[in-house]
């Protein structure tokens, strides 16, 4: 198997079709990818409509759900995407659950991809392989961390020690490659990686406690192509204005690429 995407999914049926349209005009072809997903069995629109995809597209060679109710699933809204430190110990054992079955299948590649970013760019995969064959440890495409500004793109540093505390610096050349202490959100992993590195509890979030962990295992490569831009809609108003009207900040990005 080629590649795996996978990410835990709660709540998601209002972005479902617009996620994985945006996965089927990817230039790497659906036959080389499995999915896995970590879900709740009470979430029966999400279930349902990952299964109904599944079934139009018979050629996905894998296609696993995996439900895991022994863990709170959280839903964010508009006005509720507030995360708390029980929340962030959360989504940890519920990414280690998914890395424990994307193991299963040993694939290539993991794409930890989050069910509220979109693939916009029909190259995003097949670039962040290229840079993953090209020594990448993992890698990540440009996105923003909350509903508006450009203020808080998908990378982090950390102040001092790898693993403690980080923050986001003012000069990142967007726009390009380079290199990153945090990345987040939609990560490509090379396959030592993804076999070797879980998720850890961090108090800023589960992908500084995992980008900490790689570091402390050796994986050092950490990239983030901000060269591709995907869009992160974050809860169903934002989605609307975005089908409606595209996304505001990619305007801003093409206008001032390296403002951040």
């Amino acid at each position: 198997m080629k590649l795996i995407i996978g990410c835990p999914i709660y709540k998601r049926d209002w972005i479902i079709p617009v996620w994985v349209a945006a996965i089927e005009r990817q230039s790497f072809p659906l036959n080389n990818m499995g999915f896995v997903f970590v879900a709740s069995e009470s979430d029966v629109k999400t279930v349902s409509m990952l299964n109904k995809w599944k079934n139009a597209h018979t050629e996905i060679p894998v296609f696993d759900i995996v439900f895991k109710d022994d863990i709170p699933h959280h839903e964010h809204g508009q006005n509720s995407r507030q995360w708390t430190m029980s929340k962030y110990h959360h989504m940890t054992s519920l990414r280690n659950c998914l890395l424990e079955n994307v193991r299963k299948y040993n694939p290539d590649f993991f794409f930890s991809l989050d069910s509220d970013v979109i693939l916009q760019n029909r190259s995003t995969i097949e670039l962040l392989i290229s840079h993953i064959k090209d020594g990448a440890d993992a890698v990540n495409p440009l996105m923003f961390m909350t509903p508006f500004g450009i203020n808080f793109p998908s990378v982090m540093s950390w102040i001092s020690e790898p693993g403690k505390k980080a923050q986001r610096e003012k000069d990142y050349p967007i726009g390009n490659y380079f290199r990153s202490d945090i990345i987040m959100a939609a990560k490509m992993m090379s396959k030592p990686v993804y076999k070797n590195v879980d998720y850890v509890f961090h108090s800023q979030g589960e992908d500084l406690g995992w980008s900490g962990n790689a570091y402390q295992k050796g994986y050092r490569n950490l990239y983030s192509a901000s060269y591709i831009y995907a869009p992160h809609i974050m809860h169903e108003e934002m989605l609307v204005s975005y089908l409606n009207n595209g996304d505001p900040r990619e305007t801003e990005l093409l206008a001032n690429p390296l403002k951040i």
